[in-house]
């Protein structure tokens, strides 16, 4: 049997007081998420997660505040459910200079940003960062999101998933065509800084950009950002198969894990992509002690300070569907335009759930059909390596319960079982983050890769 390959770990943030992974947690007498607005709070994350060895920083966003439960955003605001939503952009320069070998992913929408300014915001931060920038892919389900930027409602599925196919091809066109590598010779001798001729414009007109424009900046070290991607709809794997260089998976069952990842293998090798090119990791929740009691321990006390209402609020935001105004015993509708497959039992095909069950489901910080590790340090090794291999993974995102403690206790106890195991390569990391994720000292996009096809 041959040996395990180290496990990717990137840690799940966002910048809000109640992070989506574990809303209504930020009331816990340890968490220092109410910080969310100092600098000093965010370097302790950072600098940890950089001396604990993990591959990245991986900060989600919403642009838009949870007003669907109750019909208000007063549930939300209290509970503070993904609130406030401060911009991820602006924390990145800052926290890249005192952890100088972490790399971030940045979750950025391609419904409300225009391709021209995002692509030139990546590349100056892959220039600054030498290439420690990832983009996580989002089309965005908010309603108020919608709402904020001027629309009636937000598109519809299929039309956010072709704005985004577009949204993509133009940043390619920028990131990869406009400057050639060796279009900067910064000669100061002879006062030529890049070569006449080796920058063009890109000359897109689609359906929704028209983009005449050479990119601003010249190639950075990765040249396009390392493209994270979410979806998980049969139009989400399309989009993932074509675009997506790692997968984020939203389910925890490692059967459906691997199926699904076969499926998205498959469709990118109907595109004529290397399939073994794309990386797969699962958020994952971890409760490790250095006792199996104590364990059971911490993880009976975040309880104390779970709260049901701000899943409640975070899931009928998520969905778009005010569960408060269902009795246990109704069935959910499928009508919506949020994320759909929160609504079903198993999938697309199966039955609604009820109310009923969802209140179960959330009912306590163990619930939720989440990925979730709690035991001693070998205990939550054993399962990681197993669960896994099993799933066919890569790696995982750790999302903490608890913020800074959850990623302490990691970084502290589990960190020497994983190594031990040689599941985790405790080092900094260093080099780009995509010769990071794919392990080959890669730092560009694979050739296979749909957009350095010739067109």
């Amino acid at each position: 049997m041959s040996a395990p390959r180290p496990l990717v770990v990137a840690l799940y943030e966002q910048a809000s007081v109640g992070c989506g992974g574990a809303p209504g947690l930020w009331t816990h007498p340890t968490d220092d998420r109410v910080g969310v607005n100092s600098l000093d709070r965010w370097r302790h994350v950072a600098t940890t997660a950089q001396q604990a060895g993990l591959h990245a920083l991986f900060l989600a966003d919403v642009l838009g505040l949870y007003d669907v439960y109750e019909g208000s955003l007063d549930a939300a605001i209290g509970e503070a459910v993904e609130a406030p939503a401060n911009d991820p952009f602006a924390y990145v320069p800052a926290l890249a200079e005192v952890a100088r070998d972490l790399a971030f992913v940045v979750t950025a929408s391609t419904t409300y940003e225009h391709p021209f300014s995002l692509a030139r915001r990546f590349a100056t931060l892959d220039h600054l960062t030498g290439g420690r920038i990832g983009w996580n892919v989002v089309t965005s389900y908010l309603e108020s999101a919608a709402r904020s930027f001027g629309l009636e409602a937000q598109l519809a599925h299929a039309d956010r998933y072709g704005r985004a196919d577009e949204f993509l091809h133009v940043t390619h066109q920028l990131w990869e065509t406009s400057w050639d590598d060796d279009a900067v010779v910064a000669d100061k001798a002879g006062a030529t800084w890049a070569r006449p001729g080796s920058v063009r414009a890109v000359h897109h007109d689609g359906e929704h950009f028209r983009v005449h424009g050479p990119a601003l900046t010249s190639p950075s070290p990765q040249r396009t950002p390392v493209l994270f991607q979410a979806g998980w709809s049969p139009r989400g794997r399309e989009f993932g198969a074509r675009h997506g260089e790692v997968l984020l998976l939203p389910v925890a069952d490692p059967v459906k894990i691997r199926g699904g990842l076969d499926d998205v293998r498959g469709r990118a090798a109907a595109l004529g992509r290397d399939p073994g090119d794309l990386r797969a990791l699962a958020l994952a929740r971890v409760v490790v002690g250095r006792t199996e009691a104590e364990a059971q321990a911490k993880h009976e006390d975040l309880q104390s300070t779970y709260r049901l209402r701000a899943q409640l609020v975070s899931y009928s935001g998520d969905t778009g569907i005010d569960l408060s105004r269902y009795a246990d015993d109704e069935p959910l509708s499928t009508v919506t335009n949020g994320l759909s497959s929160y609504v079903l039992k198993a999938g697309p095909g199966s039955p609604p759930l009820t109310a009923g069950e969802v209140r179960q489901r959330f009912s306590s910080v163990a619930r939720g059909g989440d990925l979730f590790f709690v035991g001693t340090p070998d205990q939550v090794a054993d399962a990681m390596g197993e669960h896994a291999a099993a799933a066919g993974l890569d790696g995982l995102i750790l999302n903490p319960l608890l913020s800074p403690g959850t990623l302490e206790d990691f970084a502290e106890l589990a960190v020497p079982a994983l190594t031990a195991r040689g599941l985790y390569d405790p080092a900094v990391k260093t080099g780009t983050l995509r010769s990071r994720v794919r392990g080959d000292g890669r730092d560009r996009l694979h050739p296979s890769y749909p957009a350095l096809q010739p067109r």
